[in-house]
């Protein structure tokens, strides 16, 4: 396994220099995702509406500026948008620091959203762009490496001092000086756009001869729109979760905050030490059976843990959801990447991860009300709490049964010329 890590490091030094700016960012989005929740569920004793229509207006300023921005980087450049994303996400995290009702922080948490739509998806196109074909599920897995190490450093330190200041509002100041600091590296270390070099079909990619090379599309194509809808339809099973998912831990599992802290944090660790090496099976297996293989696994996690009473279990399953994601993510960006034409790269990883917070726009709220829903009708909070898990199975997969329509499409694209001959 870390000889798949020094390889990687030694062929591509200019991962190095992506991971520190990603990492940074992604400590800071772990800060502040996930104790937006905490605050309002917890401190702000928000109700579950409320914590999901944060969410969904969140998601929803993503959804709608992801695609754009990612269209904005293939014309002003990777760095130009990421930097400002990164500004915008600053001068939100401030301001989300000096609020306390929870109104205020359910309109101004979107405006976070603005920057992260602009930082995330021109990232992801970055690393694209200088991933070879072949070995392009496998640096797509930086991105995870550096999510899951973000999210267990930023969920130790964020319990940490809750622990000791008893508020969540330390997270907003962490997140603005880290994301500050992402973004001097970023100006003083990753090259401008222009002088990356691209790695499609034009540029003379050294793959099998016996691999056929297809046509490029355009990044509004038809297996494009369909990769975009399965993140949609995935996503909103994931979000679904996000207004349960802490009373769920507390008054069913009987977890405190700090259970819960080292237990992210350990499993964070655990699968960070496997995402490059995952991302990499994506590119052995190929990269439409590795989303398959992802979401269908996804799908009996979490059809299983509102049945499970062994701890043990539920982190075998929690784990599982892991390796679903740190499966499915980078192998649909190296896909979207491969279809598309280089012009309309960022575009098209826009559309993807637009895709995400479209779902995410009804997940979240959909969840909080089917939760409350359920409790009135059952009298019961334990089932209602349990009911958005199985609905986010189906919806699973509804998404895993979207693959085969996605794999007939691309079956359909052209062969290039020269392929024929």
């Amino acid at each position: 396994m870390f000889a798949t890590y020094r390889k990687l490091w030694r062929r591509e030094p200019i991962l190095r220099r992506i991971l520190a700016v990603s990492l940074l960012a992604d400590i800071a989005f772990g800060a502040l995702i996930p104790f937006v929740n905490f605050y309002l569920s917890d401190e702000l004793k928000a109700p579950p509406h409320v914590t999901g229509f944060a969410f969904a207006g969140y998601l929803a300023v993503e959804a709608l500026f992801k695609a754009p921005f990612g269209a904005l980087s293939d014309r002003w450049g990777r760095k130009t948008v990421m930097l400002l994303g990164l500004s915008l996400t600053v001068i939100a995290t401030l301001m989300l620091g000096f609020v306390s009702a929870h109104y205020a922080v359910m309109l101004l948490f979107p405006l976070a959203g603005v920057g992260f739509a602009a930082f995330f998806p021109t990232i992801a196109a970055f690393v694209a762009d200088y991933a070879p074909e072949e070995h392009r599920g496998g640096m797509m897995g930086i991105l995870n490496l550096s999510y899951l190490t973000g999210l267990g450093i930023s969920a130790a330190v964020g319990f940490l001092l809750h622990y000791q200041a008893g508020t969540y509002r330390h997270a907003f100041f962490v997140t603005a000086g880290l994301l500050t600091l992402a973004g001097v590296l970023a100006l003083l270390m990753l090259p401008a756009s222009k002088e990356r070099h691209l790695t499609g079909s034009t540029q003379g990619v050294v793959s099998s001869p016996f691999r056929r090379r297809f046509v490029r599309l355009s990044a509004l194509s038809r297996p494009v729109l369909i990769l975009a809808t399965i993140f949609a339809v995935g996503q909103f099973a994931a979000s679904m979760q996000v207004p349960v998912i802490v009373p769920y831990a507390k008054q069913v599992l009987r977890l405190t905050d700090l259970e819960m802290g080292v237990g992210i944090a350990l499993g964070a660790g655990a699968l960070a030490l496997v995402a490059i090496p995952i991302g990499r099976l994506s590119d052995d297996i190929g990269h439409e059976t590795a989303l398959r293989l992802a979401l269908l696994s996804a799908t009996v996690a979490l059809f299983s843990f509102p049945f499970v009473r062994s701890l043990i279990v539920l982190v075998a399953f929690g784990l599982l959801v892991g390796f679903a994601w740190l499966l499915a993510f980078p192998a649909a960006l190296a896909l979207v990447s491969e279809v598309v034409t280089e012009q309309e790269r960022g575009a098209a990883v826009g559309l993807i991860y637009g895709g995400q917070g479209l779902g995410a726009i009804a997940g979240a709220p959909f969840g909080g009300i089917l939760a409350e829903l359920t409790m009135t009708l059952t009298n019961s909070k334990v089932v209602g709490l349990r009911v958005p898990f199985l609905v986010g199975a189906f919806a699973l997969f509804l998404a895993f049964l979207l693959t085969f329509w996605l794999s007939r499409e691309l079956a359909k694209r052209p062969v290039e010329q020269d392929d024929l001959e």
